[in-house]
């Protein structure tokens, strides 16, 4: 009897995600590649940078020099923040694309960085493959878009992908900050991401 009950349960589960009735079309998610975060004067600003999905999402590709834009929405916690989202923006946000992760220096100086750690770590969707990184100047590194409309999370994850094997740099992980983190260590030592005229280099 009980075979024939989870059977059942789960041959409507399949129908439910076949029927597409389970979830939200992926043309009517945002994906974010890369977000970043700071905290000044008693809130938090989170930024998502888009990925570029045109073939899984359904999009038409953007044309060249269009940019699609970053999402920036503050509140005094990440709750605040998420409820502005969905008041604001007409997509599902869909982290499950998440590949860098960006803190500002105003969130790492005002250790206001639990928080997020708690917020990121109850999130099913977030990998803990991601890159972190840290930046003084979070706008300014959000804003830039280099050849072909490359983003600044595909050009800091092929700065630690697209090299041979004996050159690859080892970044540091969301799993690596949270055992550092979690062990009341803090922060682990994190890439800073500075600007010059040419493009960011760390």
């Amino acid at each position: 009897m009980k075979k024939k009950i989870l059977t059942a349960v789960l041959l409507c589960g399949l129908a439910c995600i076949l029927c597409g009735c389970s979830g939200v079309e992926p043309e009517k998610r945002l994906y974010p590649m890369v977000m970043s975060v700071d905290h000044e004067n008693g809130r938090y600003r989170v930024t998502y940078g888009m990925a570029d999905l045109p073939g899984s999402t359904g999009q038409e590709k953007p044309e060249e020099g269009e940019n699609p834009g970053n999402v920036s929405l503050s509140g005094r916690d990440f709750d605040e923040i998420d409820r502005e989202y969905d008041r604001s923006q007409e997509k599902y946000l869909d982290v499950s694309h998440l590949e860098v992760l960006i803190l500002g220096e105003g969130l790492i100086r005002q250790g206001q960085c639990a928080a997020l750690m708690n917020h990121l770590k109850k999130d099913p969707l977030v990998g803990e493959d991601l890159y972190v990184f840290r930046a003084s100047d979070v706008d300014a590194v959000m804003a830039y878009q280099g050849e072909d409309n490359e983003s600044i999370g595909g050009y800091l994850v092929g700065i630690y992908e697209n090299r041979p094997y004996t050159q690859k740099k080892s970044g540091v992980t969301l799993r690596q900050v949270y055992n550092s983190w979690y062990g009341q260590k803090g922060l682990p030592a994190l890439p800073l991401i500075k600007l010059r005229e040419s493009g960011p280099y760390l």
